[in-house]
């Protein structure tokens, strides 16, 4: 058990799905009850075997037993095959525990009292079944790959108190198919047949355990997309039901808390611009106009702040989404931003997709903004298809050290090692367009680009 446990390789074969390991379970304890069940079809078999050549026994013997009285002890005139002999002391079983002793001599004691017309106490002494050289056989026999011949010795009671004693040999005579016939009519009844309808009755059972697993492993992915998706429904066996009111209850929890937070940061930040109001008012009172001038611009980056985290909560919630030509809205935004140095250009179309046409051109601003504040020769790509449509936006910027590639999308998350400090950016433009483009069932991705720069993807389903 040790050695099994300790055996790595037992990985390799084990199913990685819960769906796998459940079938291999059920297989496996089911194949392991048929072999353990084959041991009663081996002593019915033995019987069977042993049943043609016992009848013939006692047809041989039964006129020989009606007519020897045993008068005197010694050998008694038999027929081939056969020693029969009289004895004063009743003879001992040899093997006790032979294999199908004790059907067989019931089957005996049958088959005398059928010849003999009468009840006859018998003692079987010793049965078993031999090749034509002498030699025990058990399992060839039994599908009959060998030609096999019954060995009888059995004891009968005598009126005098004297036994009479016989031993002889019969061939088996029970079937007439052949072996490799019996075989596979054997395999293919017990062993294929049962472990295929086993294996229709476990997938059918897994499969329908483990629905509300899915269901349960769906939910929970989609929650990461939809905090607000509907709850799940509780039905199903009680486990299943505690889950799904377990997870509800989750789901609840997160959403309460998700909310409390998102008030308590837009109350805090709307709150903030009243003083900062006031402090705009009063510097204007400074006579230091170089003082003046740096308040100002720390109320700016202040006002900035508050405008971008305020954007950045706006960005989670749902919103009605609508048909829209997103051609013309991002030719809009291009042209508002667009220089002499950076004209924009657009290359491919879009048509018409399910946005909310506010938090897209959102979006596509935080993309554009931020790449004309840290690169040059930015261009901008449509890559329609059935299913979707891709924007990217490409540039010949610094790009982004590869470690922060998969954390600069996280709020407030900026890249220092390749972006400039004093650039102004609270690093939460690509936030917002990442929580926009999840809020479309969306995703936003960014590669490196191959000579330098920075690709930007933005992906939105159609429907």
């Amino acid at each position: 058990m040790r050695a099994l446990l300790a055996w790595k390789g037992w990985r390799r074969v084990w199913p990685r799905t819960l769906f796998g390991q459940l079938l291999l379970i059920m297989l496996s304890g089911t194949l392991a009850i048929q072999l353990l069940s084959s041991s009663i079809w081996f002593d019915v078999r033995f019987a069977q075997v042993l049943e043609a050549p016992i009848r013939l026994v006692a047809s041989r013997t039964g006129e020989l037993i009606r007519t020897t009285s045993c008068e005197v002890p010694g050998p008694v005139q038999a027929p081939a095959r056969y020693q029969v002999r009289c004895v004063d002391v009743a003879p001992r079983v040899d093997e006790p525990e032979v294999r199908g002793l004790r059907r067989s001599q019931l089957l005996l004691q049958q088959a005398l009292a059928y010849e003999l017309g009468h009840e006859q106490p018998v003692r079987l002494l010793k049965v078993g079944l031999r090749d034509p050289d002498g030699q025990p056989l058990v399992w060839r026999s039994l599908f009959g790959l060998q030609v096999a011949q019954a060995q009888v010795r059995f004891a009968v009671a005598r009126a005098n108190g004297r036994w009479l004693e016989i031993e002889g040999q019969e061939l088996q005579g029970w079937s007439g198919e052949s072996a490799g016939v019996l075989i596979a009519d054997y395999l293919l009844r017990v062993y294929a047949l049962r472990l295929l309808a086993v294996l229709v009755v476990c997938w059918l059972a897994v499969r329908l355990c483990l629905r509300p697993l899915r269901r349960l492993g769906d939910a929970a992915r989609g929650l990461g997309d939809n905090l607000e998706q509907p709850p799940l429904v509780v039905e199903g066996p009680v486990e299943v039901r505690e889950a799904a009111q377990a997870f509800n209850a989750m789901q609840e929890r997160l959403i309460a808390m998700v909310n409390d937070q998102s008030y308590f940061l837009a109350a805090v930040s709307h709150d903030l611009r009243t003083p900062l109001t006031r402090m705009r008012l009063r510097i204007e009172r400074l006579a230091d106009l170089q003082q003046r001038e740096r308040l100002r611009q720390n109320i700016a980056q202040m006002d900035g702040m508050i405008g971008q985290v305020l954007d950045y909560l706006q960005s989670a919630e749902h919103h009605d989404l609508l048909a829209v030509d997103i051609d013309p809205l991002l030719a809009q935004v291009c042209a508002e931003l667009a220089t002499a140095q950076e004209p924009l250009p657009i290359q491919g179309t879009a048509g018409v997709v399910r946005v909310n046409a506010v938090l897209l051109q959102r979006c596509l601003q935080n993309l554009l903004v931020n790449a004309l504040r840290y690169a040059c020769d930015i261009r901008v790509q449509v890559q329609s298809r059935p299913e979707g449509v891709s924007i990217l936006v490409e540039d010949r910027g610094p790009g982004i050290a590869a470690p922060l590639l998969g954390s600069i999308t996280e709020p407030f998350v900026r890249g220092e090692a390749s972006r400039n400090l004093r650039s102004g950016g609270y690093g939460l433009g690509l936030s917002i367009a990442r929580r926009i483009a999840l809020s479309h069932e969306g995703h936003l991705s960014l590669v490196n680009r191959e000579g330098g720069g920075l690709r930007v993807t933005v992906w939105l389903p159609r429907t």
